[in-house]
């Protein structure tokens, strides 16, 4: 079973408890990492002078590699748990019984009656879920031949149709893309985002859990698939969520582990960085120099060359910001206490929700009705969709660079056309969601691209 099937299909109580014991196997299974133990076979921790048998050395495990339960659950995104961050600091409070000014401090929240408000929202929100999942579990009694889809992986950063990908298809897009067989290499990129999301799936799957990766192992692992374009896929990757790397790029690891990894590629990182000071002059010598010239991974020996490097490393990072692919098309912010929409549309959806959000924390947004609901309710009872996004012929990075000619100067044409799609789009929401009134923020003359 994937790991990830393995976390969305565990119950409650195991996911409270980190592991899932997996009968048919015989063995019990970490639901962070994926770690397994199995039953009957003993286990000895040395640091703590003990013997565990599986199921207790499951649970260590879980406490020792990656801490708190509720602490991971609160650290992966929204799109899963459905909780804003302000009411995932509230959680961890009240799990920690602090008292209504303790919260209050912690969390600027303006009194108690503020306080016991949100922990009656969260009460509500725990009823409807509870309620939902006896639902869903009646409806799946009777959906026998239904298609199975493939699970979503806990660290992607905008859930949405393009995951919505079955078993079927998925094994259909894997004979596709990868004809020669698993291991690569691409027969080409995909531009359709439920391709790539594919993909991406299918090469995130060779990199180990809870293993550092310098940037030359992951070059080498990707350039098996493609090895033209290596760095499209490792941005692609880190962009979608399947991996994640320390900000120089030294080192890189499958996302979502849990802190053991973190740590341990810190942990690591610390002792690269003081290899040097054990030289008894200071230095590495020579020999030793060359030596780690030779297996890259050598130290900078002078300011001047850092800041060289440094130089190098923000170009590299800018052009890849600038190579990321537009996203264009139509959204929704929802007022979750009273079910009122608005809608909006945009040639650049990267990033949005929060330049929203930022617009209406400083009382400037143009919908003065959203503005005045953002301010009585608070933000964190507000949430971002995605409704649909233009579907364009070419791929059109973040610069526009697809769509300059050769003297470099923008087609203002093309420009102006992506507008009147993300607009007219833009109007078939509106004309089918009907924001007016009671159901949302519009006016009946809002048409139009935002």
């Amino acid at each position: 079973m994937d790991q990830e099937e393995r976390f969305w299909s565990s119950s409650v109580e195991e996911l409270k408890q980190g592991y899932v014991y997996e009968e048919a196997e015989g063995f019990y299974y970490c639901l962070i990492c994926g770690e397994r133990f199995e039953d009957g076979e003993i286990f000895h921790e040395a640091q703590a002078g003990r013997w565990y048998e599986a199921r207790k050395y499951a649970a260590f495990h879980v406490k020792q590699e990656h801490g708190s339960m509720l602490d991971y659950l609160l650290e992966l995104d929204k799109k899963q748990t459905g909780l804003t961050d302000l009411q995932k600091e509230l959680i961890r409070g009240f799990a920690d019984h602090l008292s209504d000014a303790e919260m209050m401090s912690r969390t600027g929240a303006g009194s108690a009656s503020t306080i016991r408000n949100h922990r009656f929202v969260l009460k509500e929100k725990a009823k409807q879920a509870k309620l939902l999942l006896a639902i869903m579990e009646m409806m799946d009694e009777g959906a026998v031949a239904a298609p199975r889809f493939v699970p979503i992986h806990r660290t992607a950063k905008q859930v949405d149709e393009r995951y919505a990908i079955t078993e079927e298809e998925y094994a259909e897009l894997l004979k596709q893309y990868f004809p020669k067989g698993p291991e690569g290499p691409l027969a080409s990129f995909p531009r359709k985002e439920k391709r790539k999301v594919a993909v991406l799936r299918h090469i995130a799957s060779y990199f180990e859990n809870g293993v550092r990766y310098t940037e030359k192992e992951v070059n080498a692992r990707l350039s098996l698939f493609w090895e033209e374009d290596f760095v499209t896929l490792r941005r692609y990757l880190i962009e979608y969520g399947y991996l994640d790397r320390k900000d120089d790029g030294r080192a890189y690891w499958v996302k979502g582990v849990g802190r053991g990894e973190r740590q341990e590629a810190e942990r690591q990182e610390t002792q690269e960085q003081a290899a040097p000071k054990n030289d008894p002059k200071g230095k590495q010598g020579k020999a030793g120099k060359k030596k780690a010239i030779k297996d890259g991974q050598g130290q900078e020996d002078n300011r001047g060359d850092g800041e060289k490097m440094d130089k190098e490393k923000r170009k590299q990072l800018t052009a890849e910001y600038q190579e990321r692919e537009r996203s264009m098309g139509v959204y929704q912010i929802k007022n979750n206490a009273n079910g009122k929409i608005f809608v909006g549309g945009s040639t650049n959806l990267d990033a949005l929700w929060g330049k929203e959000q930022f617009v209406l924390n400083m009382d400037t947004h143009s919908n003065r009705e959203l503005q005045k609901e953002w301010k009585q309710f608070g933000g964190e009872n507000f949430s971002f969709l995605i409704l649909e996004t233009v579907k364009l012929e070419q791929k059109i990075r973040y610069d526009y660079k697809d769509v300059l000619d050769p003297e470099g100067r923008q087609p203002v044409d093309l420009v102006r056309q992506y507008n009147r799609e993300v607009g007219e789009l833009k109007e078939q929401w509106v004309e089918k969601l009907q924001p007016y009134g009671e159901k949302g923020y519009h006016g009946p003359a809002d048409k139009g691209n935002d």
